[in-house]
């Protein structure tokens, strides 16, 4: 049999480790990590192997040869471009004609791959996959099998909402010759997402393998140094170079070490390695080869590669210090720093915890570094989160993570792109908008700034304009002192998961299109941007309308730009517009110190001053919208959902819309009832604006809806829009001929109750197993979270993306049973978390 050892992997979340080399020849206790594999695939009798190669593929191939040295025979098979991990094998067809075994050449394991290859056998299957049980599949891709093996679903990468099972999938197969013929040639094509699901459709047999033993993916620099610990602690059966002593040292060949030194267990010592008097080497380090320890310095908890010094009165704490570096005597360098190749600590300064120095880095004598050189994110899972790029106003928001991630959004696009770009009225988002200029244009990109706009103006023109992207940056609703920055594709909706990945890849990696002195982009300002987002309003409102009584609207505008389109569009309207906080200052940052409550009541009496029909409060984005009806009560936003679904769903237009409504999971189940009487169906989606936006995008789907106060008609724009909202309630009324307070009175009684618990990361797997669990027994839903149905209500337990929580909706069909529903399953939730 041989073995194909996929060796393409950049690693770019190992940043400064694989700055200069692939992610499999990063060492691990003193051996690239791909040489822990190839003496694990020999261990059990494969001496053939076929390395797939993509990302500098010469530090591998002039390290291992032909591999005659380590008594196998390693052949290559590179990419000239990227072609997944099925494509990569499929790039080394020629040389297997036979049943293979697949493993990566960058994570660690000492799985019993006979037992895999034995089992595949006994099962007659197309392909074997080794699973590994672990509390936390949440970056790794999940397989369900049922009792006898057989693979029944992949999940790749879930979100906390999917993890149904703990069994991941990792990497490693067995795998008859015909699979090959399922990939494409030359075409990007991955195994977990495109294959096996192929395979899975034709019938052919699929079997999980459920393994003991060690597995970890070392990708991340917290994981590097778990590694470490693993290792020396004897969870993993991993061969340390050198000689061992009854105190668990490990020596190389040709080391010193001076009689007055200490060193602690569970250390390494690399070969030709010199340790000097009085120097300590702590627990858990791990020191490379042809290093020298100098007089009284330390090190604890540590990874030193090969060729690096470390000088006398030093001390190295938690650290990792890459080949070649020259740590001064007397510096400092702390708990979770990374010193990249060839760099230098100068005498008595210190590193900071967590700070990266990139490689060729000198840190000047006395120093004090708490920052990175280069500067990257630090302690960051990823770029995205619910609402975009988010995060303090210069703190994580600087103009540089502006330049960056620009840089890395127009690496994506296609040279000579035009994207559309736009701000809020704050001085902050300015700042931001003009670094984001500049990162496009050096890429090539051209802008088309908008200056100070809405999202929904921003979204339009992206969508009108068929540009290939829009930016919008603004002041976080209710927050002035955090920033969001938005990304929109050719659609105008925002960038799928996919999308977001891509771009922080980028980010991380550094590597931008460059574009030279001919190619840099421009920046250009549509004169008419507004003009025709307002034209095509109108048109989306007139189509909609059957005839037009005058309205009274009471509008807070939420210092947002709608100041800019609302008052004209209502004026055509024939409402007489009582506008609040209607203006946009651009030379001011908006700080509004008054409280929601406080303005929705201002909201409510004003519409009882001026006997308005309808109160609305824009958010400052001017994409959502709360209600006041004419008797002055304030809609929650589910309430309010629930009218607007009645509204549309009873108003006929859907003959030319569409006939579906689009609500979040947590949706209460009045929206089928009102839609179903109706003769409606709906759809639900995920609770991101992003899924509500791209279920929006179907023809079958009329109108969608959140439970935030945003709403979306798809016939004028698939994205939330505060203007069109107000513009959409009043037609509908006028339609129906109603107030709000009368729609308000016609909907059904709903009782949905939720409330968070507190969770830690590596327990939301668990939880989410348990949930799972429920589905022996009833049909649970599984769009995001698990959603457990019950003859008198339903329950959604759903872990939050970002924080230490897990959601529980309940729905019943009284106010006590959804009290009932929700304490029951808080209960449950409260007793996984704490016993699993």
């Amino acid at each position: 049999m041989k073995a194909v050892v996929m060796a393409g992997g950049e690693g770019t979340r190992l940043r400064p480790l694989t700055s200069m080399r692939p992610k499999p020849m990063v060492p691990v206790v003193n051996q690239p990590v791909m040489e822990h594999i190839l003496g694990l695939v020999k261990h059990h009798g494969i001496s053939e192997v076929v390395a797939t190669l993509a990302f500098m593929p010469q530090v591998i191939e002039d390290y291992f040869g032909d591999g005659d040295e380590w008594g196998m025979d390693i052949s290559y098979a590179i990419e000239e471009t990227p072609l997944g991990t099925a494509g990569s094998v499929k790039n080394a067809a020629e040389a297997l004609t036979e049943t293979f075994l697949v493993i990566s050449g960058d994570a660690l394991t000492d799985i019993d791959l006979t037992e895999v290859i034995e089992f595949h056998k006994a099962k007659g299957a197309v392909v074997t996959i080794a699973l590994k049980r672990v509390p936390d599949p949440l970056e790794f891709g999940v397989v369900i099998t049922d009792d006898d093996g057989r693979i029944e679903r992949f999940l790749e990468k879930p979100s906390w909402g999917q993890v149904f099972s703990d069994t991941i999938n990792t990497g490693i197969y067995v795998m008859d010759p015909m699979v090959l013929d399922f990939i494409p040639e030359g075409q990007a094509f991955d195994f977990s997402s495109d294959l096996f699901p192929l395979l899975m459709a034709e019938g052919h047999p699929l079997y999980g393998c459920v393994v003991d033993g060690y597995w970890a993916d070392v990708g991340s620099l917290e994981g590097y140094r778990e590694v470490h610990e693993d290792i020396l602690d004897g969870k993993a059966m991993i061969y340390i170079p050198g000689a061992r002593t009854k105190d668990d040292v490990w020596v190389g060949p040709g080391a010193t070490i001076d009689p007055t030194a200490e060193i602690s267990p569970k250390a390494v010592i690399g070969a030709n390695t010199t340790i000097r008097a009085g120097a300590k080497i702590g627990p858990y380090s791990v020191i490379g080869d042809n290093c020298l320890v100098g007089y009284d310095a330390q090190t604890e908890h540590s990874i030193v590669w090969n060729d690096s010094f470390v000088g006398k009165w030093s001390r190295v704490s938690g650290a990792v210090l890459c080949r070649s570096v020259d740590i001064r005597a007397g510096a400092r360098v702390e708990q979770g720093a990374v010193i990249g190749d060839e760099s230098v600590v100068g005498h008595g300064a210190a590193v900071g915890n967590d700070v990266q120095v990139y490689p060729f880095k000198r840190i000047d004598a006395g120093a004090l570094v708490n920052s990175s050189l280069i500067w990257e994110s630090r302690g960051v899972r990823s770029l995205f989160g619910p609402d975009g790029i988010a995060g303090l106003v210069s703190i994580d928001i600087t103009p540089d993570l502006g330049l960056r991630v620009a840089q890395a959004f127009g690496s994506l696009l296609p040279a000579r792109s035009h994207v559309v770009v736009s701000r809020d009225s704050s001085a902050a988002a300015r700042m931001v908008k003009r670094a984001v200029a500049a990162g496009l244009n050096f890429t090539g990109c051209h802008v088309r700034d908008l200056r100070v706009a809405s999202p929904a103006v921003t979204r339009f023109t992206t969508r009108d304009m068929r540009v290939n992207g829009g930016i919008h940056i603004c002041i976080a609703d209710g927050d002035p002192q955090s920033i969001e920055i938005h990304f929109y594709d050719a659609e105008g909706i925002d960038l799928s998961t996919g999308q977001e990945k891509k771009v922080e890849r980028l980010y991380f990696r550094g590597e931008f299109r460059r574009a030279f002195f001919d190619q840099v982009g421009s920046i250009m300002y549509p004169p008419r941007a507004i003009e025709y987002y307002t034209t095509g309003l109108t048109t989306a409102i007139d189509d909609a309308s059957a005839s037009r009584r005058r309205y009274t609207a009471v509008v807070d505008m939420g210092l947002s730009p709608a100041s800019f389109v609302l008052p004209t569009v209502a004026a055509q309207w024939g409402v007489d517009l009582i506008g609040l906080r209607a203006y946009v200052d651009s030379e001011q940052t908006p700080v509004d110190t008054e409280s929601r409550a406080d303005v929705l009541k201002r909201v409510a009496r004003s519409v009882d001053m001026f006997q308005a029909d309808v109160g609305v409060l824009m958010d400052s984005t001017a994409e959502r919208i709360t209600l006041v009806t004419p008797a002055g009560r304030i809609l929650d936003h589910d309430t309010a959902l629930h009218a607007l679904v009645w509204l549309w769903a009873n108003s006929g237009l859907s003959r030319k819309d569409g006939v579906g409504i689009a609500v979040p999971v947590t949706a209460s189940t009045a929206v089928e009832r009102i839609a179903g009487e109706a003769g409606h169906f709906v759809r639900r989606t995920g609770t991101s604006r992003r899924a509500l936006s791209a279920a929006a995008l179907d023809p079958a789907i009329g109108f969608a809806g959140s439970r935030r106060g945003g709403f979306v008609y798809p016939h004028f724009l698939a994205g939330y829009d505060a203007v069109m909202s107000f513009g959409m309630l009043l037609t509908l009324l006028d339609r129906h001929g109603m107030d709000l307070d009368d729609v308000v009175a016609a909907l059904p009684e709903f009782f949905l109750q939720e409330t968070s618990v507190f969770c830690p990361f590596d327990r939301k797997g668990v939880v989410m197993r348990s949930m799972a669990a429920v589905s022996r027994t009833s049909e649970v839903d599984v769009i995001e979270g698990v959603r457990i149905p019950h003859d008198d209500g339903w329950v959604l337990v759903l872990p939050h993306a970002t924080e230490a929580q897990v959601a529980v909706y309940a729905e019943g069909d009284s106010a006590e049973r959804a009290a009932e529903l929700l304490e029951r399953y808080v209960a449950e939730v409260r007793e996984t978390i704490a016993n699993g």
